[in-house]
């Protein structure tokens, strides 16, 4: 063979394998499939809630950690991959778009990129986004995220030979080994019998989980638009459970924020000052500081 010929099937060779170690992963956009492929060989699903084709986090996600060959070669043993886009030029398929809606309230996404990590069955365990450092910092990351999904499974095998109040705080343990808003919304039925066997409260559950509900409850109202509803069943939420603790400082949070778009700039202040007070050192009051600095210095 002639040393030009051979120098170009050299070149198309390598060129093909740095192509095909730049693919990555396998992605699938089929939903049920995800779960089936996942159920059959045991596995997890890492879901990318992205906008493919104009979110610049997602597609640096993409680059650095998601076509990588080091990320290629081991996050395939633990997961299945399902990539649900929202983007802006990229035609989906009606049913596409269908699902994927279903999904994004399903996990309550509302920025991307947002990976969701959960079950064969769609229960989640854990969510993120784009962390910088590479695929095999990526890969670190993903087995800590694991970690809660391995104690969850614990609790709930440790709640299956248990009964009464033992048995609810398994499940508790469960879940709280979860950030809650993976909770809400995912876990309903888990919640539902906590409340149940802890029905006289003994072990502070009913009211636990009860406002976690009321809350989810809240949230739907809301983002069906119905303002005078949520804000009802906020006031009625904080009448029974009590206002303080960081989820009556959700509650009360999220009725400020139907206030406000209600017009009523007044209650939504009254609401925000309420929810700092719930819980003044909870996860949101630095940003209801800042919400209540920047807007509301002259609402009467």
């Amino acid at each position: 063979m002639p040393k030009r010929v051979l120098a170009a099937c050299i070149v198309v060779a390598l060129a093909a394998l740095s192509a095909s170690a730049g693919e990555g992963v396998n992605w699938t956009e089929d939903a049920k499939a995800a779960m089936a492929t996942a159920a059959k060989e045991s596995k997890d699903l890492l879901i990318d809630f992205t906008g493919s084709d104009w979110c610049g986090w997602c597609q640096k996600l993409d680059a650095e950690v998601f076509s990588q060959p080091a990320f290629a070669a081991e996050a395939p043993k633990s997961f299945v991959f399902l990539k649900l886009d929202f983007p802006h030029e990229r035609k989906l398929s009606e049913e596409t778009k269908k699902q994927n809606d279903e999904w994004q309230a399903k996990y309550r996404v509302s920025g991307y990129p947002t990976i969701i990590l959960a079950d064969a069955t769609g229960k989640p365990y854990g969510r993120t986004g784009y962390v910088p450092g590479g695929a095999e910092k990526y890969l670190k990351h993903l087995a800590e995220l694991r970690k809660t999904s391995i104690a969850r499974n614990e609790a709930f095998a440790k709640a299956k030979a248990a009964e009464g109040i033992e048995r609810a705080k398994f499940l508790d343990t469960a879940l709280a080994a979860m950030d809650s808003s993976l909770v809400l919304g995912n876990y309903t039925d888990v919640m539902a019998e906590i409340v149940k066997l802890d029905a006289e409260n003994k072990a502070g559950l009913k009211t636990k989980y009860g406002a976690m509900a009321a809350l989810g409850a809240i949230e739907a109202a809301s983002r069906s638009k119905d303002l005078d509803g949520a804000i009802k069943l906020a006031d009625e939420a904080i009448k029974t459970y009590g206002d303080t603790g960081p989820v009556a400082q959700d509650i009360l949070f999220l009725k400020s924020i139907c206030s406000y778009r209600k017009g009523d700039k007044a209650g939504a202040k009254v609401a925000l000052e309420a929810a700092l007070k719930a819980a003044p050192d909870g996860p949101k009051a630095e940003q209801i500081k800042m919400i209540l600095d920047r807007l509301f210095k002259d609402a009467k």
